[in-house]
């Protein structure tokens, strides 16, 4: 069968990331952060009204999408992080801050560019979908390279619902005109990524990485394993 769309995953697939949110220097250096954009926090405080913010937020998305189950809600960050700050500061710019104090490493996985590129010089079409802040992951597609690469994006935080739920999938499919029958899913979650696409009815390729967990027991029967990026041309 000719494979007509690869939708992709990020972070753990296509990405190799490391974040950490959890040190006290870490808060202690953003509450400084946000001082230059007029808004006062010690670093414990800081964190508080960021944890408290965001769990206001899932409430707001439950408002807005109460058919999602809780579990399968995802937040918009950027309105945590204008909520932290002074009216009319630059929240975009305060998030991109916070994003990069956190993150330890960011580099693309092996061949990831040059596969995306042989897929699509084969003419099939490739997308992005990801469970991510779009806040963040925006600029770290450039940073990487990837931005262009797609032909569609969608980010989780944008639909308010993350995978493994089948409405994310749907979405996708339904906005890009995608055939479910020619399609597979690529990514290294075992549940977020096969398990979604299995529920959506779409045939699916896993790679372990070091970001995945535990290996899986098993995998449905629509889907293959590989080692690298590179085999998805073979």
């Amino acid at each position: 069968m000719r494979i007509s769309a690869y939708l992709f995953d990020l972070y753990g697939t296509l990405a190799d990331i490391c974040t950490n949110e959890s040190p006290e220097a870490f808060w202690d250096a953003t509450a400084a952060d946000a001082e230059a954009f007029g808004a006062q926090y010690t670093g414990k405080a800081l964190r508080a009204a960021y944890l408290s913010l965001c769990a206001d937020e899932m409430k707001r998305r439950h408002a807005e999408l109460p058919s999602v189950p809780e579990a399968y809600l995802e937040p918009e960050l950027l309105h945590v992080f204008r909520r932290l700050l002074p009216e009319g500061a630059d929240a975009a710019a305060f998030a991109r801050l916070f994003r990069r104090r956190s993150t330890e490493w960011l580099r693309p996985m092996p061949h990831a560019a040059e596969t995306l590129d042989a897929l699509k010089a084969r003419g099939a079409k490739c997308y992005l979908l990801s469970n991510a802040q779009s806040c963040f992951t925006t600029d770290e597609l450039d940073a990487l390279g990837l931005t262009a690469r797609f032909d569609g994006i969608l980010l989780s935080s944008d639909a308010g619902m993350k995978k493994p739920y089948r409405g994310l999938y749907e979405l996708l499919l339904a906005r890009y005109g995608i055939d479910r029958n020619t399609a597979v899913m690529v990514g290294n979650d075992a549940e977020a990524d096969i398990g979604g696409a299995h529920a959506a009815g779409l045939k699916s390729v896993y790679i372990h990485t070091w970001q995945s967990g535990p290996r899986p027991e098993s995998l449905p029967e629509t889907c293959r394993e590989i080692g690298d990026l590179s085999e998805l041309l073979r």
